[in-house]
């Protein structure tokens, strides 16, 4: 799949739609907080030139100061039709046509593509002169996610690259004498090409460079320029092969692989320098990950400014996007703020609740009924998110949901289950998150750890729900980020707590508007929705939404005990680190797990945490240890090595079949229970860990190995496996058991099996030469090797 992701030569809509799947297109509208702002007419009408600040000191010493500068330009947006004679026509195409059918930009769209095309003239073109001051190239642009930025600095750069082309092909031919000549544009546009990159584009994250790179395909459909695709979790081979054999046109990495094949591949280092375009997407979360080296050290491998020209796009301006802007952008740049100053967040217009839930026994039974409750406030497109704090967690509560929902949910088998976290590949990873975003059944739930969280756009989504807290306040607004996005109006998240976790709110999410919810109060709820299903619906839903409790404790001992105790072991690891935020001593939250894995999950009785887990946890005090002579001090060992780990690590493959969590049903029980066959693949693949078939549970007639079983006292069946039995000092060769290794003494010749392993000495003198070293084991008549030695 990496492969067709990086093939982007010229596209129709049918191959597009093989290679990258996303919605990240220029139509999704923030909030609208409306102001004055004059609707353009024409092509002709763009900003007015004061409205550029040129820097001569880079940037103010304080965001605030930056804030201030500019105000934020949000409401009618001009047409993408007034682009008409400023783009190029394929371009132009692609957008107002077929595949994106554009029509309206959006704000931030609407103040970076009026600037074309002035804003992408080259060096030679720009310079100060009799035709008036230098023109701003470089781009610092605050704008949030979900605003439609990605085609902002799309349309430039491909705009640009199109045109560096053209240009290169006249001068062959100025170069070369002549006025015109086809094949010979056509020789030099083919090496220029496979030469000389066009745009390098940096993402924070493989999800998000992918939808970029999808949009970028999308762009491109009527030209013959291509798109490459540079990010980690698959091999660079295949990558590296595309690279080789097709052109440079545009490329999109993540900063880690970008910077890994500037270090060790000398085809790409040779090469991607020579680019003269570059954007920096998501600045601030690129940071966020810690990738500010990586990003030194690719734009030092760039051509400076001028030649270089820089977007960069960031949600916020911090003091650390200023340094990051002062390093990469030219001094004479333009700063674009599509954020109002007294704008409400993002996530502010999205109904938000939170519920503390009475007990740990209430926890999967409110989850189905919020998924029950979406869909049936949402009969047609009930497109709901989970995010639970681990990947245990994750790959358990997928199962339970799986397991679940042909019995508990509105649309009971028909809905699809997806399951997205950091134990599957990069491909299937990747695979699931294009199935979820192209999702149109009536009911459909992706349930995923925070590789979900940040940057990639599933379009639709009705609902987020959070199971446990999330790792900071920034995390819970990322999460929430994923629903309600642009102008989509339908949109709400659900917090699920249990008791011990209120602190979060408490004191972590001051600032967001949560309104509480109790679990009577989603009963009467979904009752009154469910009333209302049934005067409609043939299959009443009420007696079923009656039985969710019970049919909670019915399928609680399917689950594997081995599976409940690593989730419970990865849940200490997530939460005694995070005991401060929630204001609990950590025996508090080592309390709470313990009741939650035996009252929500029927574990029999609770895991057992050994001392030595808990003081390298910090949850035990530590005695204090006096230095003296000869005393021996505590382990110097780092109190977290040793975290989550379990007695045995299951290998999570899905070969063969098997659910994290639920004990073993033979294939076909398990796909007859959910229906003809049902399609686990759409619903995310079948999911993994469940326990081997017990040896008195097996079909007689199976091939399985047989269990080790005691033949020397009782009977049993001559093809039993024989346990080891020393014959050292007994006659053990009617019974036919194993002999044990004895080395030959070469002083003992009484073995009685051929004659005894001679000492080497060579026979200096003798005609042939050779030694007289015989085998270890057979006689002379035997074969060498006819005899196999246990080592």
């Amino acid at each position: 799949m990496a492969s067709m992701w990086m093939r982007a030569a010229k596209a129709s809509s049918h191959q597009a739609s093989l290679l990258l799947r996303a919605s990240r297109t220029g139509l999704v509208l923030p909030r609208q907080v409306h102001h004055s702002f004059p609707r353009y007419t024409s092509a002709a009408a763009h900003p007015k030139p004061e409205e550029v600040v040129e820097h001569d000191d880079p940037l103010p010493a304080h965001p605030k100061e930056v804030e201030n500068t500019h105000t934020a330009v949000e409401g009618d947006n001009p047409e993408f039709s007034t682009l008409k004679g400023r783009i190029n026509s394929d371009l132009l195409k692609a957008i107002i046509d077929k595949p994106m059918k554009h029509t309206h930009m959006s704000p931030v769209q609407a103040q970076v593509l009026p600037l074309l095309p002035e804003l992408i003239m080259s060096p030679s073109e720009n310079a100060e002169g009799e035709a008036g001051p230098k023109i701003p190239r470089d781009l610092l642009v605050k704008a949030r996610t979900g605003t439609g930025k990605t085609l902002a600095f799309l349309v430039p750069i491909i705009e640009a690259r199109l045109r560096a082309i053209g240009a290169h092909c006249k001068q062959a031919v100025i170069d070369a004498g002549l006025q015109s000549d086809k094949s010979l544009e056509t020789r030099a546009k083919r090496l220029y090409t496979r030469q000389v990159p066009g745009a390098l584009i940096l993402s924070p994250t493989r999800e998000l460079a992918a939808q970029i790179a999808e949009e970028a395909i999308k762009l491109t459909s009527h030209t013959d320029l291509e798109v490459r695709l540079f990010v980690g979790g698959v091999g660079k081979r295949q990558q590296l092969r595309e690279w080789m054999r097709g052109r440079r046109d545009i490329v999109v990495g993540t900063p880690g692989r970008i910077r890994d094949l500037l270090e060790n591949e000398p085809d790409v280092s040779d090469s991607l320098p020579k680019a003269t375009n570059l954007v920096l997407d998501e600045a601030d979360t690129l940071l966020e990950l810690g990738f500010r080296e990586d990003i030194d050290y690719i734009t030092s491998q760039l051509p400076k400014a001028p030649i270089r020209q820089t977007f960069l796009f960031s949600a916020t301006v911090s003091r650390l996007i200023q340094q990051v802007a002062r390093a990469t952008l030219d001094k004479n740049h333009k700063f674009i703020d599509c954020v109002a100053n007294n704008a409400a967040p993002v996530h502010a217009h999205i109904p938000q609740y939170h519920t503390l839930l009475p007990g740990p026994e209430d926890q999967i039974p409110h989850i189905l009924r919020l998924l029950a409750h979406d869909q049936l406030s949402h009969p047609k497109g009930s497109k709901v998110m989970v995010f639970l704090p681990t990947t245990r967690l994750t790959q358990l509560f997928a199962t339970i949901m799986r397991e679940l929902s042909s019995g508990t949910l509105p649309n009971g088998h028909r809905t699809k289950i997806y399951e997205i976290h950091s134990k599957r590949t990069q491909e299937q990873r990747t695979k699931t998150s294009d199935m979820f975003r192209k999702d149109r059944s009536a009911a459909s739930v992706l349930v995923t750890s925070d590789v979900s969280a940040r940057g990639v756009d599933y379009p639709g989504v009705t609902r987020v729900i959070q199971v446990g807290i999330p790792g900071s306040p920034e995390q819970y607004v990322h999460r929430v980020g994923r629903t309600g996005r642009g102008n989509e109006t339908v949109g709400r998240t659900d917090l699920v707590l249990l008791p011990w976790e209120v602190g979060f709110v408490t004191w972590q999410l001051t600032d967001i508007p949560l309104k509480p919810l109790t679990i009577t109060e989603l009963k009467s709820q979904v009752q009154a929705l469910a009333d209302e299903h049934d005067l409609k619906a043939s299959v009443p839903f009420t007696p079923v939404l009656e039985r969710i409790e019970e049919r909670v404790q019915t399928f609680l001992p399917e689950l594997e005990e081995d599976s409940i105790r690593e989730c419970f072991m990865a849940g200490i690891g997530y939460y005694l680190g995070r005991s401060g935020d929630l204001r609990v001593q950590r025996s508090v939250v080592l309390e709470g797990m313990k009741q939650w894995s035996v009252k929500a999950l029927g574990l029999p009785t609770p895991p057992y945490v050994s001392e030595t887990f808990l003081e390298r946890m910090g949850a035990k005090e530590h005695r204090s240890f006096q230095k003296s002579k000869g005393h021996i001090m505590p382990s110097k060992k780092n109190f977290w090595e040793g975290r989550g780990r379990v007695r045995e690590r299951r290998d999570d493959d899905n070969e063969d079949g098997r659910k994290f969590g639920v004990k073993y049903k033979e294939k076909h029980e398990y796909k007859k229970e959910i229906g003809e066959y049902s399609s686990r693949q759409e619903r995310g693949g079948p999911s993994f860990g469940l326990p081997k078939k017990r040896w008195e549970d097996r079909d007689g007639d199976s091939e399985d190995r047989k269990p080790w079983k005691s033949s020397r006292y009782e009977g049993g069946d001559s093809e039993d496996r024989k346990p080891w039995k020393s014959s050292r000092h007994e006659d053990g060769d009617s019974d036919g058991e194993r002999k044990p290794f004895r080395r030959p003494s070469r002083f003992d010749n009484s073995n009685g099996e051929g004659e005894e392993r001679r000492s080497f000495r060579s026979d200096r003198g003798k005609s042939d030469g050779f030694s007289s070293r015989k085998p270890r084991y057979g006689s002379d008549s035997e074969d060498y090797g006819s005899r196999h030695s246990r080592r």
